[in-house]
């Protein structure tokens, strides 16, 4: 059996108005500071941080993105906005892990299932960048032919996040009532999937 491919890109993942490529130290601060504003931490499993523990989190990913694993990958990325002076701000992050599906008897495979994450700034809201992040996370993945599966988790009152998902292919698998705790409250959560017989048939059809 193969060992699992880095995914880390030699090249930044672009689409017309953004630049995904692995995060750096110097980019740790800015998103940081995205990930610190409430509007985003609201949605986010981490909740309210301090700048130096969002770093600290952030430092963490980027040290696994550069781990070789036979069981599983993680990549973290940074989400520019790119300008037509080729100047570009930071405006959220992004990453996944990948991992063996589970097979009975622990049966080896080759077939692989991505779980994706990503964060933007508010600045960005509503102009649909989030809808083009996600497209490219998810043509990423698939070009790695044993990708079978990309799954994301969103709070169920993250509409938007749910929005943005089911604009790409997503369906939602799950609704999780009282998934989990934050600030003290019950929250519901959902599972969205795409498998790539679904990604390549909305390709077909000119999704």
């Amino acid at each position: 059996m193969s060992t699992l491919p880095s995914f880390v890109s030699s090249t930044p993942v672009e689409t017309p108005r953004l630049r995904l490529r692995p995060m750096t130290s110097d980019d740790v601060a800015a998103a940081a500071a995205i990930r610190a504003q409430p509007e985003v931490y609201a949605y986010l499993s981490h909740g309210a941080l301090t700048p130096a523990q969002l770093e600290a989190r952030l430092r963490l990913r980027m040290a696994r993105t550069t781990l070789a694993n036979d069981v599983e990958r993680e990549v973290q990325l940074v989400v520019e906005a790119l300008a037509q002076d080729d100047d570009a701000a930071v405006v959220g992050d992004c990453g996944f892990k990948v991992a063996r599906a589970w097979t009975q008897n622990d049966a080896p495979t080759e077939s692989l299932v991505a779980r994706i994450h990503y964060a933007m700034s508010p600045l960005v809201a509503g102009r649909g960048l989030g809808t083009e992040l996600v497209g490219a996370l998810v043509t990423h993945l698939f070009a790695e032919p044993h990708v079978h599966r990309i799954q994301a988790d969103v709070f169920a009152e993250n509409v938007a996040s749910r929005t943005v998902l089911e604009r790409n292919g997503f369906r939602q698998e799950g609704y999780f009532v009282d998934d989990g705790i934050i600030d003290g409250k019950f929250v519901d959560a959902c599972l969205y999937s795409l498998l790539r017989r679904e990604w390549e048939g909305g390709q077909a059809a000119g999704r």
